[in-house]
């Protein structure tokens, strides 16, 4: 087989719910997906009763596409599949899999299309939470008409804008609504604006506090590992990556001993 899996199984960059349609797609193309009803509908953990392998290359619209409101199994029930796919292709030949639900419904997914199912199954969530915060923006006039377009234009997937340190996806601005969670990159990146925006206030006033990501304790943690794991006699240049921070520790030892 000449062909690998990686090949086979990558889904046409223009299928929706492939990996280059969620880089492009805009939140108001989300929005249009969700108040269409044009998403499909993920199906309870457990619906799936039986799969097998199969050799048929499927070549039509329902075995590899995901079309609107079609059911789908749950991430749960598409794990297993997933998890051999790859070595089944290779190892058995085989270019399909035959699922079964407890409906009695039995379909044929080309193994591109278990990569979109996978693909709307992660964003489903997501898709549905920023649709609702665009609603309640536009609701309470929270932006003007001509901002609200302009915000409807950014990609769903792209970096929130205008920050130094935090890094997080537009999308996860979703976890504002309802107040019950928030994640942390978002917590990270209201601090942050707090931070600048009262440096802008007073120019040339060191302000009178520090920003600290929320993964700064755990950075300080492996910094501290480092300078604990650093052997009598031996030199050290180690850097310790993170989403947020960047260390480059350099010690010579026997100056460090004689300083300490």
């Amino acid at each position: 087989m000449s062909e690998s899996y990686e090949a086979y199984s990558a889904p046409h960059p223009k299928t929706r719910f492939s990996p280059q349609f969620m880089a492009n797609v805009t939140l108001g193309e989300v929005v249009g997906l969700v108040r269409d009803d044009l998403l499909p509908r993920i199906l309870p953990d457990g619906s799936v009763s039986k799969w097998n392998w199969d050799q048929t290359v499927p070549v039509t619209i329902p075995e590899t596409i995901v079309s609107s409101r079609e059911e789908i199994p749950s991430m749960a029930d598409m794990q297993p599949i997933m998890a051999d796919a790859k070595q089944a292709f290779y190892q058995l030949g085989v270019n399909s899999v035959c699922i079964q639900f407890k409906s009695g419904a039995i379909v044929r997914y080309h193994f591109s299309k278990l990569r979109l199912i996978v693909g709307a199954n992660n964003q489903d969530y997501n898709f549905r939470l920023m649709s609702r915060l665009l609603a309640r923006v536009e609701r309470e006039s929270l932006l003007s008409p001509a901002l609200f377009e302009e915000l409807k234009l950014n990609r769903f997937a792209e970096p929130l804008a205008g920050f130094s340190v935090t890094q997080t996806p537009l999308y996860n601005l979703g976890c504002l609504l309802d107040e019950r969670w928030i994640l942390d990159d978002i917590m990270n990146a209201r601090a942050e604006f707090i931070y600048f925006r009262r440096a802008a206030m007073f120019p040339g006033v060191e302000p009178s506090f520090i920003f600290l990501p929320t993964s700064f304790v755990e950075n300080a943690r492996e910094l501290r590992k480092v300078f604990e794991g650093i052997d009598n006699g031996a030199n050290l240049h180690r850097e310790i990556v993170s989403p947020y921070c960047r260390y480059t520790v350099i010690s010579h030892l026997h100056s460090f001993s004689s300083s300490s």
